[in-house]
């Protein structure tokens, strides 16, 4: 079966190889096929969203119908994640809003690479971010949050088996006062589950990062910052 990519989203055809390049357990390859995408002048931002994202999502789905197993799937992930830490310097800016984001996985949930690079879209929009990883347990996180008293908390989650720890880490974080503003985002939010976060606290349910952006621009009248 061919991978499900939008053409639209990837014009240049980067999408299949960074795929094939990830299911033959080449790394280098992987690597050259980024270090390409963003020579040809393909912005870091549309790396995450137009590459990384599909071609993820895509690893995930040969995953639950196994035709790949854990270790292929992992090794897929860790090389997504040494890029997304290659590449997340080069679009960074100096804090300057005075807008604090902490950004995390929700409670029990394993996967970081939607967290990482949420954070790394907002620090190039001169955010500051605390950026927890995976598995934040929701009365640290409720701590933290206490403590720092932060603009946003964005919240990422990929699976219906982590929907018990989003039920109760978010009705936590909207009694926090002052109140942040509650995003939450990845595969579990489908519209039924988006609906119950909604309910739950959560002002935001977006899982389109670039259009997380666009949001926190429109809700913070934050001016979109000048980067070469």
């Amino acid at each position: 079966m061919p991978p499900r990519f939008d053409s639209g989203r990837d014009d240049r055809g980067y999408c299949p190889l960074f795929l094939q390049a990830l299911l033959e357990r080449d790394a280098r390859g992987a690597r050259d096929v980024i270090e390409r995408a963003v020579e040809a002048g393909v912005p870091v931002p549309d790396v995450y969203t137009e590459i990384f994202e599909p071609v993820l999502g895509e690893v995930g789905h040969l995953w639950a119908i196994d035709e790949i197993n854990v270790a292929q799937e992992h090794f897929a992930t860790s090389v997504t994640q040494d890029l997304i830490a290659t590449l997340g310097p080069r679009i960074r800016v100096p804090p300057t809003q005075g807008r604090l984001a902490i950004v995390t996985s929700a409670p029990d949930e394993l996967h970081q690479l939607g967290v990482q690079m949420v954070a790394n879209l907002l620090e190039a929009e001169a955010w500051e971010v605390c950026s927890l990883g995976a598995a934040t347990p929701a009365a640290d996180l409720i701590e933290l949050v206490e403590m720092e008293c932060p603009d946003l908390v964005a919240l990422s989650a990929s699976t219906a088996g982590r929907l018990p720890g989003v039920a109760e880490v978010l009705p936590m974080l909207a009694a926090v006062r002052p109140r942040p503003f509650i995003v939450v985002g990845g595969r579990l939010f489908t519209a039924e589950a988006g609906d119950l976060a909604r309910e739950l606290g959560a002002d935001l349910v977006i899982s389109d990062a670039r259009k997380l952006v666009t949001a926190l621009r429109e809700r913070f009248g934050v001016r979109e910052p000048e980067v070469s």
